[in-house]
């Protein structure tokens, strides 16, 4: 093995060791974790993809977990987007800092989504142009569930996208359109397990 491949071999290690502490909080604390795995990259994709790169300036994530789609925001990022990832859990917090916190434009807070509002507001910040989450939203407590889409729909903007990762493909459907207009699905088989990508636009 050549010496430029123990930098990527070591990178894996990492990455698997993280996907463990993943899997080790979903046995923990059940429908509180979203999967049972970290999204894989082409699920993390097919959540950005309704972002309007060219217009953002503000992309919020909710949930970022170990940070599959947050990597996929930051390859895409341009120079006019500040990008702010929210993560409640302690250790999953240090991965993230660990992963991204030297990158520009990019701000990792350790924070619960039922604080949302207060984490915008302190940091100025008016309207956000897309949120993507890797939350079990559905599944999350009432009082959590609800200050938090409160909050999403405060702040989001009349063009923008609040796209949602499941596991459980079409069955949330009317769950989402209660609060969206437009609501679409895009079904992801290359995931463990296969799931898909609600994009919700055009709140009422």
């Amino acid at each position: 093995m050549t010496q430029a491949a123990h930098p990527v071999k070591g990178a894996r290690r990492q990455r698997m060791k993280e996907n463990f502490i993943f899997l080790g909080k979903f046995l923990r604390h059940g429908t509180k974790i979203a999967s049972v795995w970290p999204s894989s990259p082409t699920l993390a994709k097919a959540t950005i993809k309704q972002i309007d790169w060219d217009k953002a300036k503000i992309i919020v994530e909710l949930g970022a977990g170990t940070g599959p789609i947050t990597e996929q925001v930051i390859k895409r990022l341009k120079t006019h987007t500040h990008f702010i990832a929210i993560e409640r859990d302690t250790d999953l917090s240090k991965i993230l800092n660990k992963r991204f916190a030297g990158h520009k434009n990019v701000e990792i807070v350790q924070g619960d989504v039922r604080d949302l509002d207060t984490i915008l507001k302190s940091r100025g910040i008016t309207h956000v142009d897309a949120f993507v989450s890797g939350l079990p939203t559905p599944s999350l407590p009432p009082a959590v569930r609800r200050r938090m889409l409160v909050s999403v729909r405060k702040y989001l903007q009349p063009h923008g996208v609040f796209s949602n990762i499941t596991e459980i493909p079409f069955i949330y459907w009317n769950y989402y359109k209660k609060f969206f207009h437009e609501v679409n699905f895009d079904f992801v088989v290359r995931n463990m397990p296969p799931g898909g990508v609600y994009h919700c636009r055009a709140m009422r």
